[in-house]
């Protein structure tokens, strides 16, 4: 959400407010929301807490680190920053059509004060969900080798997979 749209919502709610101690009973929803950015791999969406996303940047060459991971597709030099890249269509178990399009875009995610890239076809928006619009994944296989949804959200007619940034990039 831009800070116009932050705006408009501030002065809607304060408006219902003012309106509220003069008229009627108000109701002023309560239930806290999270954002989620949402992004596509193939036609499927998938989001990451906006909180852990640093910057989106165009795909860059990739520096191959030999002897890594095969969803580890190297390494970008970042304004002095040196950042591992995955890419995620592996690590859900997706096929990719081109590595190397140019539609593609790089999340830069930060954990644990480390930054890595994650390599996604395309980032659509960020989402706004109530707390009551996001279920636990009801799917736990623990012996797949892919990534598994730490939750799923519902927005509107859209289903959309909540991936945990830990597990993206590996860590245990």
């Amino acid at each position: 959400m831009d800070q116009k749209s932050i705006t408009e919502e501030a002065m809607n709610i304060k408006d219902k407010i003012v309106k509220a101690s003069f008229d009627e009973r108000v109701d002023i929803p309560t239930e806290n929301m999270s954002q989620f950015l949402v992004f596509k791999i193939n036609d499927d969406e998938y989001a990451l807490d906006v909180l852990s996303v640093q910057e989106i940047v165009r795909y860059t060459y990739l520096t191959p680190v030999p002897g890594s991971p095969s969803y580890m597709k190297g390494l970008i030099n970042l304004r002095g920053n040196i950042l591992n890249v995955i890419d995620l269509s592996e690590r859900v178990g997706a096929l990719r059509d081109n590595i190397e399009a140019e539609s593609n875009v790089i999340i830069v995610v930060s954990l644990d004060s480390r930054k890595f890239g994650i390599m996604v076809d395309m980032v659509s928006d960020v989402v706004d969900v109530y707390e009551s619009s996001i279920t636990e994944n009801p799917m736990v296989d623990n012996e797949s080798n892919f990534i598994q949804a730490s939750h799923i959200v519902k927005v509107d007619d859209r289903i959309i997979i909540v991936l945990p940034i830990v597990n993206i990039i590996g860590y245990k």
